[in-house]
């Protein structure tokens, strides 16, 4: 099950740099008082080949299948009998396992029974640091900078410090000789992580991480296909740019306080849905790249201007919810939850929220071609993080990937039923699809952050049955897995792409003006210009050059 949207830095961070035209990695202004030691990296020459992707196919059949773009559904834990061993032999050294992780719930007590014990089967101490989502920026930055880096390190891939590059070509291991290729089939439950999580921890052509898995969507047009039904006698199945603005005409109903969609509102600007909205018009993943090599940012295409004049036109009707430039996703959920809107932007995880009122289903909206053609989905990152190993040596690597390999045991194994479960009647009671963690075990076990390490591929699974959304998530999944559009850039690094906070917010402000009647398109074009001139042709050479020395 992926994460719900958090306070601080979370999924909604990465879908605000999506939606506004800030680069993958680049959190402009996070970890400003970080320092590497240096300026711009030196594009690398040779670029690592990602790991072999080799799945498990052992353990228990999923009620509903996946692949390695398509989570698999389990409506319940398996039997204990189903489960199967994914580990042998020794995993770590011996010695302490220190760690540096992001939590957003409150941390685990200090006499930890259930750290206690998987350290036991994993013959480790471990000494993790928990830093709360709303901080891990400053303290990040506060731990770089001195010489006492833990062990192993949490890396936020969409939130990725100022030079970034450089901090880990200094202080971290490079780890493409022990995962590059098939060198990774020695950590055979690392081999099963789907090969689109790797790339997020290839920086600069180099392995620096072991990636914790999400599946490749980078969002989702949330809706209640309960009450739109109700309202329409019909699925929301649009097929092109006219049915969808007859859809929503169809459901918005101003006099009773319903509307069809909630943007949200933020320090960076208005979110339109614009990943939504814009995939349908075309609108590229951040840039594209022409036959010739040539790369043109999604800021400078007509698809954005046409895209942009759609959503002008859908506010002029009153589809959007007249709080959009300033509402907060929090709020904007709780418009779902209550049928006050019918349609949100948010992270596929959305569509799994076990705290929902008893009774409500949501779905996603399946995305269509503006012109009735095939639909697109941007692809995200497909990891909520990776974890970096400080420079050590060779044995000690290969001690601490065990230990990774281990805490990436896939679901139906019993490594991984014991690293959501702990210790039979100390943290949970019963067995299989009837375990029930102890109050001890909901303590310590979410709460002790193993999974923010390493933890196998995420499949749709509720520890409360919420079978409908499992299925509604899955039907999802199945039918935009061939839509997804890549970002050409990911993996490859621009200096540039970080310090581009300033122009993006002011190119945001125009187009939102635009949107709300307070300037033309002659001023967005004008903004279009400035923008590229401020940040867009930096970014353009920087990444032609990585790309053109790196394949």
């Amino acid at each position: 099950m992926t994460d719900t949207t958090t306070a601080g830095l979370s999924r909604r961070t990465l879908l605000s740099g999506a939606a506004f035209g800030l680069v993958a990695f680049s959190a402009a202004g996070g970890l400003a008082g970080c320092s590497s030691g240096g300026t711009a990296a030196t594009i690398s020459d040779t670029v690592a080949a990602l790991p072999t992707y080799v799945p498990i196919t052992k353990g228990p059949k999923p009620d509903l299948p996946g692949n390695d773009v398509v989570q698999p559904v389990y409506y319940s834990y398996p039997q204990d009998s189903e489960l199967f061993t994914s580990v042998s032999g020794k995993v770590a050294d011996g010695s302490k396992t220190s760690g540096f992780v992001v939590t957003y719930t409150a941390p685990p007590p200090a006499d930890n029974s259930f750290l206690d014990y998987i350290g036991g089967l994993t013959n480790t101490e471990y000494d993790l640091t928990f830093v709360p989502g709303d901080s891990f920026d400053t303290k990040f930055a506060t731990m770089t900078a001195g010489n006492d880096i833990p062990d192993i390190v949490e890396f936020l891939t969409f939130a990725m410090p100022p030079r970034f590059p450089q901090l880990l070509d200094a202080k971290f291991s490079d780890l493409s000789e022990y995962l590059s290729g098939d060198a990774v089939k020695d950590y055979p439950n690392l081999a099963n992580i789907p090969t689109a999580s790797w790339r997020s921890a290839r920086i600069n052509g180099k392995i620096y991480g072991v990636p914790e898995h999400r599946p490749p969507f980078g969002s989702v047009m949330v809706c209640r296909p309960d009450l739109i039904e109700q309202l329409t006698g019909a699925a929301p199945t649009p097929k092109d740019k006219d049915e969808f603005t007859e859809l929503c005409r169809a459901v918005t109903d101003t006099k009773a306080g319903r509307y069809a969609i909630a943007g949200g509102g933020g320090s960076s600007g208005v979110d339109w849905s614009y990943d939504f909205i814009g995939a349908t018009f075309g609108v590229p993943n951040q840039w594209k790249q022409s036959s010739g090599g040539t790369l043109t940012h999604k800021n400078e295409t007509g698809a954005w201007l046409e895209m942009l004049s759609y959503i002008k036109k859908l506010w002029n009707l009153g589809i959007y919810h007249p709080d959009t430039p300033s509402l907060e996703s929090a709020k904007a959920k709780t418009y779902i939850n209550n049928g006050t809107v019918l349609m949100h932007l948010d992270g596929i995880s959305a569509l799994l929220d076990v705290t929902m009122p008893k009774g409500i289903v949501t779905g996603g909206i399946v995305p269509f071609g503006a012109d009735g053609g095939k639909g697109a989905n941007y692809q995200g990152t497909s990891s909520f993080s990776f974890a970096a190993l400080k420079k050590t040596t060779p044995a000690r690597i290969r001690s601490q990937l065990r230990l990774l390999d281990y805490l990436s045991a896939p679901f139906g194994s019993r490594e991984a039923f014991t690293l959501t479960h702990g210790k039979k009647n100390v943290h949970h009671t019963g067995s299989g699809p009837d375990a029930v963690l102890t109050k001890t075990g909901e303590q310590m076990i979410n709460a002790s952050s193993l999974y923010r390490l390493a933890a196998g591929p995420q499949v749709l699974n509720t520890a409360v049955r919420i079978d409908e959304q499992l299925r509604q998530s899955h039907a999802w999944q199945v039918a935009t897995q061939d839509m997804l559009v890549k970002n050409p850039v990911d993996g490859f690094y621009s200096p540039s792409a970080t310090s581009t906070q300033s122009a993006n917010q002011a190119f945001n402000s125009v187009c939102n003006d635009y949107v709300l009647g307070r300037t033309n398109l002659a001023a967005v074009k004008a903004g279009v210009k400035t923008w590229t001139a401020a940040a867009g042709d930096k970014m353009r050479k920087e990444y032609s050059e990585a790309m053109e020395k790196q394949g």
